[in-house]
């Protein structure tokens, strides 16, 4: 994300600051970041509501979601402290923590640590009708939308590929991110595209309507030899009817979203954004103070919204809790994993 991008956040938020009723702006402000995903992807919408909710209901905090490249991006800003947390895909999250060689390019990140889980996010295989492409094997020699350089989709694709026995090598790899995509669909500058995004993406949308399109089927084989070597990739079917003209189901993989922080943010911080998630509180600067939770506004503003449940807070996570919303969590008398005990707890 550009020192511009964060410069123009923090301009945002001081005219929020500013405009703040007068009880509020007694109080010293905290300040709290969410990286999200781009315009057109779940990560944006849901982290955007989260953000909101979360600034509603804490008096003393304005939390704000930042656009970015998602999964990966996201994991590197919260390295570097350039943002205090953000969503990521739970495999790229296990990656950067145990720091693997093969898929992690930049430095190991030991100190990743889990607020919740969020919501699945399914792998869209689209191709053009025009293309020719009947299964995810005439994929050789076309030219593939594999997702934008340090998103999570980019980092699927190789997977994908590599389960059907290919590589960047044996096609033309287009490395763009969602508004992009879709020009290059529309404009027919690209044959198909993988897409790792929870149901619906608004961008998927688009291209179903603007242009005759297949949700390809992942094989049963490419499944099973995915979900052996990756247990992460869970098997799932995207239902008919999920996009215009998709009147078929799509067997493909899932995997899930979760929401990362780093074990050097403050305990409280981390305690009290994990509360406001969960309970649902006061809407302080809303004229009846309407009650509400995180996961409630995530719900109203996207349908993926409706799985971020407290029943679901661990599914899926593959990496520690931060002490502070393992201190939430075991107050709540919920069993937490002996994997996902921060090491600072123990």
């Amino acid at each position: 994300m550009s020192k511009r991008v964060f410069l123009i956040t923090g301009i945002i938020v001081l005219i929020l600051v500013l405009v703040l009723p007068g009880p509020a702006m007694a109080q010293k402000k905290r300040f709290f970041g969410i990286a999200t995903g781009g315009i057109g992807g779940v990560y944006y919408p849901t982290g955007g509501a989260l953000a909101q909710g979360l600034t509603n209901t804490i008096p003393d905090m304005v939390v704000t979601a930042h656009t970015g490249n998602a999964s990966v991006a996201n994991v590197n800003l919260i390295s570097r402290g350039e943002v205090e947390s953000g969503i990521s895909q739970n495999n790229v999250a296990l990656a950067a923590y145990i720091g693997d060689k093969e898929s992690w390019k930049t430095p190991q990140v030991k100190s990743l640590r889990c607020i919740a889980s969020m919501f699945p996010e399914t792998v869209h295989t689209c191709v053009l009708n025009k293309s020719g492409i009947k299964s995810v094997y005439d994929l050789k020699g076309k030219r593939l939308i594999v997702g934008d350089k340090g998103s999570g989709t980019e980092f699927d694709s190789r997977k994908f590929l590599e389960a059907i026995g290919m590589s960047y090598k044996d096609l033309e790899p287009i490395y763009v991110y969602y508004a992009a995509a879709v020009q290059r669909m529309q404009d027919e500058q690209a044959d198909g595209l993988f897409w790792t995004s929870g149901v619906p993406n608004a961008n998927m949308i688009e291209i179903s309507t603007t242009k005759e399109v297949t949700y390809l089927p992942f094989p049963e084989e490419m499944i099973k030899k995915l979900h052996a070597k990756y247990p992460w990739y869970t098997p799932v079917t995207m239902p008919a009817n999920s996009y215009p003209k998709q009147n078929y189901p799509v067997k493909t993989v899932a995997i899930m979203a979760i929401w990362v922080t780093r074990a050097e943010v403050d305990e409280r911080t981390i305690y009290d954004i994990t509360t406001h998630l969960w309970e649902k509180k006061p809407q302080i600067y809303r004229e009846k103070k309407e009650l509400a939770s995180g996961a409630e506004m995530m719900a109203a503003a996207h349908e993926q919204g409706k799985n971020v449940k407290l029943e679901n807070a661990f599914l899926g996570v593959t990496v520690p809790l931060h002490k502070g919303a393992y201190k939430y969590y075991k107050e709540k008398g919920i069993q937490i994993p002996t994997a996902l005990i921060p090491p600072e707890a123990k």
